[in-house]
């Protein structure tokens, strides 16, 4: 007897980025390629994070500092080298360091720096200024755990990475970019939800965790009475499903799974669909998140790994069964 089973592992296609960064980077190339390949968001609230007691050293040529999160005691101790191969620098550049602090009127010259959202580090070649890299808390620490930078942390990273789902939503027919400009449902939350740390913009803790899929597999297996055309196409891929189909089907398996507020729509039926992965009639679909984040919503939690089947999963069996099955 023919079986199939489809694996869709789900990582972030850019770092998760607040409501203000979100108005700040809407226009900015890189941020646009980089999300190209996505086509499924989370809007999400965590407490405002910040880099604190920041200290450049000039004889060693690092940059010292701790990332912290309103309300919590934990901190993460960091240090990151002004000096970045990946991001084309050289031993004999000369790097200067921009910040963007959280309060506008903060502009505290004197080490350590603290309240400070964000950094750029830019090649300083005489009057001018080469961009290189710029960093959010969240931004740096995803940077760190693909390996895309050289910085030492100290500390309890993935609790840095919780984030409360208020909306589940897709962008197939157009860019996730221009999907979000003007997004009602976002201004709703910014308007409507109150923000976890004290005197702070819901714009600083409503966040965007923008989602690609990684390398979906498919794995079939044949029986007796299977025929040689079948088994050649699926050898080609042929039979595999559309990937916008499966993008829709996954925001499906996302809302029913975490019923967020906001979500009109919380598919009850699922996974019975029109335009999902019910008619392919797959006897296996899981759905997991290939990086270190947790999101929480009312009746729980799923947690996401660092490989393909280290989280949690959303998992459909036989076209009908659907759980949510824990990891640990």
């Amino acid at each position: 007897m023919d079986k199939k089973s489809l694996i869709n592992p789900m990582e972030l296609a850019y770092a998760p980025i607040t409501a203000y960064e979100f108005a700040v980077l809407k226009d900015d190339v890189a941020v646009e390629k980089a999300l190209e390949d996505a086509s499924l968001y989370v809007i999400g609230q965590r407490p405002v994070m910040t880099f604190e007691n920041i200290v450049a050293d000039p004889k060693d040529y690092v940059l010292s500092f701790e990332i912290h999160k309103k309300g919590k005691k934990e901190v993460l101790k960091c240090t990151l080298p002004l000096i970045q191969k990946s991001a084309g620098s050289k031993d004999t550049d000369t790097i200067s360091i921009g910040f963007n602090y959280l309060d506008k009127e903060d502009k505290n010259q004197t080490q350590p720096l603290n309240n400070v959202r964000g950094f750029t580090l830019h090649n300083q070649i005489g009057d001018t200024k080469e961009f290189l890299l710029w960093f959010s808390p969240e931004k740096l620490l995803q940077n760190w755990w693909k390996n895309n930078i050289e910085c030492e942390i100290i500390g309890d990273y993935r609790m840095f990475l919780e984030y409360k789902v208020h909306y589940v939503g897709k962008a197939t027919k157009q860019s996730i970019i221009k999907r979000l400009t003007g997004h009602s449902t976002l201004q709703d939350i910014l308007s409507l939800e109150t923000p976890v740390t004290d005197l702070q913009l819901p714009a600083n803790e409503i966040t965007i965790l923008c989602f690609k899929f990684g390398d979906n597999l498919q794995i079939q297996s044949f029986g007796p009475e299977s025929d040689i055309k079948s088994m050649a196409a699926s050898l080609r891929g042929d039979n595999y499903p559309d990937q916008e189909k499966v993008f829709l089907d996954a925001e499906k398996a996302l809302i029913k799974a975490m019923e967020p507020d906001y979500n009109k729509e919380l598919f009850k039926n699922y996974p019975k669909s029109k335009d999902g992965l019910y008619d392919d009639n797959y006897d296996a679909i899981l759905y997991t998140f290939l990086d270190p984040i947790k999101l929480i919503y009312n009746q729980g939690e799923i947690d996401g790994g660092l490989w393909q089947f280290g989280g949690d999963s959303i998992t459909v069996l036989d076209n009908e069964k659907f759980e949510l099955l824990k990891y640990k």
